[in-house]
């Protein structure tokens, strides 16, 4: 069997998921902690039991994609184990955000994200390899999310949610399946798409509208309890063990997405959030 052109890490995550309902490039060599059969629809995807840490390939690939941690794979490209004609790997907007958070941990995600962009620059400069980087905000639409999905899990089973509906901080929810398009948009450009881009969704939404437009679709036996979500913001700000998220009710989390549009044909849908958005 000839060698598959591309190269995916982290096909078994919820972008990874979207992309095999989009239709895949193939054939696909798709590398998982775990080894698994393809499933249907995936077609010709030759899956191999790996981690980034311990991936090494000496052949070289059309195209290598990865959907999972953004400082392994730049590890493995700057070592020489991943060697691809063209780079795309997914970040998160939390570079921008979460360097500020009261909490370390969160802090900590921010460099990390920061150093890894920097070092799969440099090693992709270094080798004359086009690279693009897609930053997602707080994504949705395959069940998976540890936001708004986690939320409607909960009210699922509780007939009353307490929640903080009145925070007015604006998030920009982005779905899998359009980050999959961008993802398949940018290993097909040209190399004067290389660079970082931020993706984020096609609606400004408050982050209380966010939750109640979720419980709405994915649980509309719930009836969320509204909580004084200035309390929370202001606790979030001297307790970390309350999470970076409650110190930023109140915080607008928009970026601007016109260079992705301009090179990647970004074009993400609103927030209207649906019963399918919620599987079980």
């Amino acid at each position: 069997m000839r060698r598959p052109p591309l190269l995916v890490f982290g096909l078994s995550g919820q972008i990874g998921d979207a992309l095999c309902r989009r239709g895949l490039p193939l054939p696909v060599l798709a590398v998982s902690r775990q080894a698994r059969e393809p499933g249907a629809g995936e077609g010709p995807v030759e899956w191999r039991a790996s981690g980034l840490d311990s991936f090494d390939e000496p052949h070289s690939f059309e195209a290598a994609l990865s959907l999972g941690p953004l400082d392994a794979f730049a590890r493995a490209v700057a070592s020489g184990r991943v060697r691809a004609g063209r780079i795309v790997a997914f970040g998160s907007t939390s570079l921008h955000v979460k360097g500020r958070s009261p909490d370390a941990a969160e802090r900590d995600v921010a460099a990390r994200l920061v150093e890894a962009e920097a070092a799969l620059f440099a090693a992709c400069r270094q080798s004359g390899t086009p690279c693009t980087v897609l930053r997602p905000t707080l994504v949705w639409g395959m069940g998976r999310d540890a936001t708004v999905s986690r939320v409607v899990r909960l009210a699922r089973r509780w007939p009353l949610l307490p929640l903080p509906m009145g925070a007015p901080g604006l998030r920009q929810p982005v779905h899998a399946l359009d980050l999959a398009d961008a993802a398949l948009a940018a290993l097909a450009v040209d190399r004067h798409a290389s660079g970082a881009f931020d993706l984020p969704g096609g609606e400004r939404v408050a982050f209380g509208e966010m939750l109640r437009r979720s419980v709405a679709a994915g649980a509309p036996g719930c009836r969320p309890w509204p909580v004084p979500w200035p309390m929370l913001a202001w606790a979030g700000r001297v307790d970390a063990r309350l999470g970076g998220w409650a110190s930023r009710l109140a915080d607008d989390l928009v970026f601007e997405d016109r260079p992705a549009r301009e090179a990647l044909g970004w074009a993400p849908r609103g927030f209207a959030p649906s019963a399918a958005d919620f599987p079980l």
